[in-house]
């Protein structure tokens, strides 16, 4: 029988992306709907640790089943890092392909166009402390949107080994280069290592 874990997000494309990374692994991936939380949490620390470890314990204590919990976002070197740990509330409710737009437009006239993704993992309810596994992967901000799979600021995020955005990557090829990815490679190593 599988052991349970949660992944503490209500976004589909994430739960996606985390249910394709545990497909062989001996974990069944429950979602928030799954144990029926629907409560708010606030994430409102300055790093994408804290972010993280917040959210995990909070689902922890509500369900009592070991959790992860991820915080990710884009950070812009010549925009002195935003939109960082407000990736997702930047124009909040407004859809992607604006804040995309709003981000593109925000980097005219600057000759530095460098940025990279960071996430940051937390485990909670295996060991008496949270662990945390950050991963991050460096790119370019395109001057336009290119491509129809990913999410977020996947299509304006030029990965130039790959000569593609992320949003033209397949799932498979994203999660071996991606942030999230090199994260939960780290998460599963931690796992392993651990008999959990």
């Amino acid at each position: 029988m599988k052991k349970q874990i949660v992944i503490a997000t209500n976004n589909a494309n994430k739960l996606k992306e985390f249910k394709s990374l545990f497909e062989n692994t001996p974990y069944e991936v429950l979602s928030l709907g799954d144990i029926n939380f629907n409560g708010d949490i606030k994430e409102d620390e300055e790093t994408f640790q804290d972010n993280a470890v917040i959210k995990a314990t909070t689902i922890h204590k509500f369900t009592n089943l070991p959790v992860i919990a991820d915080d990710s976002g884009l950070i812009i070197n010549a925009l002195d890092g935003f939109p960082g740990v407000n990736s997702a509330r930047f124009m909040e409710g407004a859809p992607y392909s604006l804040k995309n737009a709003a981000i593109i437009k925000m980097l005219e006239g600057h000759s530095d166009k460098s940025a990279k993704f960071v996430a940051a993992i937390a485990l909670v309810g295996l060991e008496p402390f949270p662990q945390v596994f950050i991963g991050e992967v460096k790119g370019m901000i395109t001057s336009e949107p290119k491509g129809e799979d990913g999410f977020g600021y996947d299509p304006i995020f030029f990965y130039p080994h790959k000569q593609k955005t992320f949003a033209e990557l397949t799932i498979k090829e994203k999660e071996e280069i991606s942030h999230r990815g090199k994260a939960t490679a780290l998460l599963f190593e931690y796992l392993k290592e651990h008999h959990f």
